[in-house]
């Protein structure tokens, strides 16, 4: 996941994405949620897929191409093509990875992760919830103290969001949805590749 360049990426309905972005607030994001003396996290944001298609689509001239379609939370949780909305951002070094669960979710799984996660659509994001994870990683040295309480389910951070969706069928990240952060989903995901596999 080193380097500037995005390669094509293709998600499929059920993934959990994660991106890296070098804006103000990503760097931010990424120190708050790296723990002292760990290594450098790669991820500031999170969300999940709930209709199959490109992420990044192979190039420019790729004809009509099946975009994959997103649920994120943003300023609010947006349901929306996920290229379309960030392919600026993509085109000036945002990167992004995807994983899904290796054993394929069942019909009715995938209806009760994505029933979750269109719930929230419209919903304010929970930018306060930020500074208790900001105040773990200060006062706490990274330990769940602070954000682990947080139990506003009406204002969702994007970790919160992608990890609750997932929480529905008992594919959590090694914690709790409220406790959640991009750096340690995505460091679950790699760990155990066995349940979670790379897109």
């Amino acid at each position: 996941m080193t380097g500037k360049k995005q390669l094509p990426l293709y998600a499929f309905r059920g993934d959990t994405f994660f991106t890296r972005s070098d804006s103000v607030l990503g760097k931010v994001i990424r120190w708050a949620e790296t723990d002292p003396g760990e290594e450098k996290t790669w991820a500031n944001h999170t969300g999940v897929v709930v209709k199959d298609g490109w992420l990044v689509p192979p190039s420019e001239a790729y004809k009509t191409p099946v975009l994959a379609v997103v649920v994120e939370a943003l300023a609010h949780v947006m349901h929306q093509v996920w290229w379309t909305a960030h392919k600026d951002e993509v085109l000036k070094g945002q990167r992004i990875v995807a994983y899904g669960p290796v054993e394929p979710r069942t019909m009715e799984e995938f209806a009760a992760f994505k029933f979750y996660a269109m719930s929230k659509v419209g919903a304010r994001y929970g930018w306060w919830k930020l500074l208790f994870h900001g105040a773990d990683r200060l006062f706490f040295k990274g330990k769940k103290r602070l954000s682990k309480l947080l139990r506003v389910d009406s204002r969702p951070i994007c970790s919160y969001l992608a990890a609750e969706a997932n929480f529905e069928q008992a594919m959590t990240f090694g914690m709790s949805p409220q406790a959640a952060t991009p750096d340690e989903m995505l460091d679950y995901c790699e760990t155990n590749q066995e349940v979670w596999g790379k897109r």
